[in-house]
Order: C-alpha cells, then structure tokens, then sequence
C-alpha cells in the first residue's frame, strides 16, 4: 500500500517517465518498481547486493545496480538513465540521495516513506542542502505515512491483488523461523539483509 498511494498520489507517475527507487528489493521498493512497469514507466533501481540486482532483473526493472560496488553513484544513475528521472521514490535518504535530486528532470516528483540510513543517529547529520537543484529544476519533494490513505485502503488492497493474481506483481518474504529470532529479524531488516518483506514465522 506504501508502494501504491506513494507511487500514484505523491509521485504522479504517467507512462513513459522514468522511475528511481532506492532499496528497490525490499517490500516497498520491489513493489514500486513492479507498479511503474504496470503504469508504462521506465524503471531504474538499486540494492546493495548482486543477488538482489538479480531479483530486481528478474521481476521485470529496465536497469539496476548495486550501489555497494558502483564507482561513482552519479555515473551508474546517468547510465541507468542518461536524460535523468521524472519520478524518485527515496526509502533511504542516502548520499544516493542528493546524487538523484541533481539528476531529476525538470519538474520532478520526490516521494520519500522512509529515512532507514539516520535512524540510529546520535548527532543530526548536516546537509546534504538541496534547495538549488530544487529551485532550478522546479522540483516537487513530499513526505508521506500511508496511513493518509486509510479511507480507500480497500482500494489499494484489491488493486493489488488484482495484479498479484494475474502475475504482475511478484512479492517475495524473507521468513525468519521462531518468536525469541524476531529481534534478529529487525536488526537484519534494518542491515538490509532481507529480500522482500521481512517476516517472522511464530
């Protein structure tokens, strides 16, 4: 439901723009990637692991890399996408961040559900300042908690369903076994070592 209302309400996509999503082989970011190419977009993601490059291939994204081995960030974006992003979807709010931000097309649209890489932070991080980029390129950037959406969840529901029966959307859980491992299960979610949805099985 994150994926869907963040992609349709505050992105905006429409067919035949390009979509970035950061930890795109999570439960969030495999499903936007899956519902762009339903809505006729190009879609560009990263993961942090080969094998998670490889699922993201596999369900369907135009391009992907791993952000982990990449020389330089801002050459593997203006690879993936050389005329630059129409829509972003930022789960992280990494330095891949502001890299993305100077390479948003003019009047982009910036979705962001989730900070993961400030989380455990003691001191405030200082910067990155996007407010030029944001200027010149006449750039739309909006937070969102999916709860806003709470009054037509059905409808998100049944979308989606819709898409998973017919084989469009593939979701795939990282099943941790017992109740005393769920603590691992958040900590390992939170290091990114799920693919998909994280889930303890009790």
């Amino acid at each position: 439901l994150t994926a869907y209302f963040g992609l349709l309400e505050v992105c905006k996509m429409k067919p035949g723009e390009t979509v970035l999503v950061n930890a795109a082989a999570g439960a969030v970011g495999s499903v936007v990637g899956q519902l762009a190419k339903i809505g006729g977009c190009k879609v560009v993601g990263c993961a942090g692991s080969d094998d998670k490059v490889a699922y993201l291939k596999k369900i369907g994204f135009d391009e992907v890399f791993n952000y982990k081995t990449v020389k330089s960030l801002d050459e593997a974006l203006r690879n993936a996408s050389p005329d630059g992003y129409d829509c972003f979807f930022d789960n992280v709010n990494t330095e891949l961040t502001l890299v993305a931000i100077n390479q948003m097309k003019k009047y982009g649209r910036i979705a962001i559900c989730g900070a993961i890489s400030q989380y455990n932070d003691s001191v405030p991080q200082k910067g990155p300042y996007v407010q030029m980029p944001m200027i010149f390129k006449e750039l739309q950037m909006e937070g969102f908690i999916v709860s806003r959406w709470n009054n037509r969840r059905e409808e998100g529901v049944q979308a989606l369903l819709k898409w998973v029966m017919e084989g469009k959307v593939k979701c795939h859980e990282h099943v941790t076994e017992g109740f005393e491992n769920m603590p691992m299960a958040f900590i390992g979610m939170l290091r990114g070592e799920n693919l998909g949805k994280a889930v303890v099985k009790v």
